[in-house]
């Protein structure tokens, strides 16, 4: 009984132990939770930014000009990392900016491994802001495992570049193959049935022929040769080297590899390419030596690009001027990654109109255009938001050709980047027929129709002679709109216009030889010609001769917000990332965050694959819209480094 008694008052013991350890576990897990909801509803931002704190710009993934609004997948991977997947340029320019001016940003370290790059005037944008923020006084290193000719463009910026010793740096020029689709067509049994109008009009020669025509070569050795010309002297600028230098070195590159014997990390060194080879984990510890150590980081101390720019979001409220980015290809209705839906941005830009602390737009533009419907929903829009008496300026990026061009004559000034590719005034037809391989399986058709027109594209017969009469019709005359638009725009004659036209692409530097845009320059350029418009607009009725007067009609315009004219993040989700990535923080997890120095590597098998799987994808869904019978303003002419 006594031995009873003891084991029953033992496992009382035991049971209050479990029961006061159950409660104090819930208290301070309800406090806990008690204290994250306060903080996740009463907190600003990121942590406070400490004393000699690195800026880490971690460029992994494509250079875009606005994220992408519909990837779920990419709001998941910003918990973990904020850089991935995507390199927003406005976002990356911000933080550049910041810090320049922020004191405790000591340095900015740039990794560009993963780095897909963009077009080339997207990536000089990125580049001028690093320029901007060595400019300020401090310094930027920039380290990968390798260095392809997109990556060492802008890591050609640094103030010291340094590379993995068993890393290559590869520079190739420019150049753009296309598939031909022609003879795999006829084998098939397939006819493609082109009807353009313009010589240079090349986008649909790919399925009508086998190699590429005269007049395409032309016009594209015309701009790449331009394009590279800029690029390699940028570099040599950048890199204090002689100009033609690049060339040079491209020219003499078997013999000199094989005389380094093979080693391409010590032949970047010695052609001062680089300015020094070393492991990423040395150059953590360099890091850590010249700045603090951050235990929670398990590293240097450091704060990402993205994470730095939230620290001050865009104010709110107030008279602003209004940036929409219009990237991709152009559709009469759409939406979601790479794709412009007319409809859709013709609404955006009549909510923008009636907004009255809206006082100008900036257009931002990317996109080798698409349906001439889709763009001329979006030129009659920006042509009603400006008589309501509100500027609109265009922003060329990287690609603004055909029907990028197309949106962008309702504007009142056009800028577009040196290395733009625009132009492309032309537009075509795709009417494909398949009796060849109806026969080839066997299959026959018939039935009745009680008009011709019921039956008269039914692609499994040969086309009828009176559709394709009409199409031409039509074709033709979206080409005689798209001209006259163009003149009128541009204050030029139809036939002057029809000397630059004919589906030629331009450079924007090009572009502005011919008159086709108004001024050269950036996103800055065009923000800053909407203020000054908004300036001229407020002095209209004064005296424009006053200086004074003149400096106070300018300070408006100068202190105007701007703010890019997109959908807000969640803030249910924007907490809930801030929240997440301070437990992380707190828990001292979030080391586990610092970029990793990723050996990321481009595949040509798999490119090869990705442009089969695009174009075919582009003609399906081109073949089973509404449009597949009307004109397409559209160029398939990017150029990227």
């Amino acid at each position: 009984m006594v031995l009873l008694d003891k084991l029953k008052r033992l496992i009382k013991r035991i049971a209050l132990s479990l029961e006061l350890g159950r409660r104090i576990s819930l208290n301070l897990l309800f406090l806990g939770i008690v204290g994250s909801v306060f903080w996740f509803l009463l907190a600003d931002g990121e942590e406070d930014i400490e004393e000699k704190t690195v800026l880490v710009l971690t460029l992994q993934g494509r250079l875009v000009e606005a994220q992408t609004d519909n990837d779920q997948a990419q709001w998941f991977l910003d918990w973990f990392d904020d850089d991935k997947r995507e390199v927003v340029l406005p976002t990356l320019l911000q933080s550049l900016r910041d810090a320049a001016k922020d004191p405790k940003i000591t340095k900015a370290l740039l990794l560009t491994d993963g780095f897909e790059g963009g077009g080339l005037a997207s990536m000089d944008e990125l580049a001028k802001g690093l320029s901007a923020f060595r400019a300020s006084g401090k310094t930027i290193i920039a380290w990968g495992t390798r260095y392809d000719q997109r990556q060492y463009f802008i890591a050609s910026r640094a103030t010291e570049v340094l590379m993995h010793p068993m890393g290559e740096l590869l520079m190739e020029g420019f150049g753009r193959r296309r598939n031909y689709y022609r003879d795999a067509l006829d084998r098939l049994g397939i006819t493609p049935h082109l009807i353009r109008v313009g010589a240079y009009k090349s986008a649909g020669e790919a399925w009508v022929a086998n190699r590429p025509s005269k007049q395409a070569l032309e016009a594209e050795a015309h701009v790449i040769d331009d394009l590279w010309k800029r690029y390699s002297s940028d570099i040599e600028s950048a890199r204090k080297l002689p100009q033609g230098h690049l060339d040079a070195l491209m020219a003499s590159l078997p013999q000199a590899l094989a005389q380094a014997g093979g080693d391409a990390g010590k032949l970047a060194s010695d052609w001062q390419l680089v300015d020094g080879l070393i492991p990423y984990p040395d150059l953590r510890e360099r890091l850590i030596r010249e700045g603090v150590k951050e235990e929670s980081y398990r590293s240097f101390r450091q704060v990402n690009s993205k994470a730095y720019a939230a620290l001050k979001p865009a104010q709110t409220g107030g008279d602003h001027i209004g940036i929409l980015v219009l990237e991709g290809e152009i559709r009469e209705r759409g939406k979601g990654a790479q794709v412009i839906g007319g409809r859709e941005a013709a609404e955006k830009i009549r909510k923008a109109a009636d907004d009255d602390k809206l006082k100008a737009l900036v257009i931002r533009v990317d996109s080798p255009g698409g349906s001439a419907v889709g763009s001329e929903f979006i030129r009659q829009a920006l042509e009603r938001f400006r008589q309501r008496g509100k500027p609109v300026v265009i922003s060329m990026g990287d690609l603004a050709a055909s029907g990028g061009y197309w949106i962008s004559l309702s504007a009142d000034r056009i800028i577009a980047h040196p290395n733009t590719i625009t132009g492309s005034i032309g537009v075509f037809g795709l009417l494909p027929t398949a009796q060849g391989l109806m026969d080839k399986l066997s299959i026959r058709t018939g039935g009745y129709q009680s008009h011709w027109l019921a039956g008269g594209f039914d692609p499994r017969v040969d086309l009828d002679p009176r559709m394709k009469s009409l199409v031409e019709s039509r074709i033709q005359h979206i080409y005689k709109d798209f001209i006259e638009l163009s003149a009128k725009a541009r204050g030029q004659s139809v036939a002057q216009i029809e000397q630059v036209a004919q589906g030629r692409i331009w450079s924007g530097a090009q572009a502005k030889t011919h008159q086709l845009v108004d001024e050269l320059g950036g996103l800055d350029a065009a923000v800053a010609a909407a203020r000054k418009m908004l300036a001229d607009a407020d002095g209209g009725n004064g005296n424009k001769n006053n200086e004074a007067k003149g400096k106070q009609r300018e300070k408006p315009a100068r202190t105007l917000q701007v703010r890019y004219l997109q959908a807000d993040a969640p803030w249910f989700g924007e907490k809930l990332k801030r929240w997440f990535r301070s437990m992380l923080q707190l828990s001292g997890l979030r080391g586990l965050l610092e970029p990793s120095a990723s050996m990321v590597h481009q595949d040509p098998f798999q490119d090869l694959l990705v442009d089969l799987y695009r174009e075919g994808r582009w003609a399906a869904q081109w073949l089973r819209s509404e449009e597949r019978w009307s004109a397409q303003a559209h160029c398939f002419c990017s150029v990227e480094p």
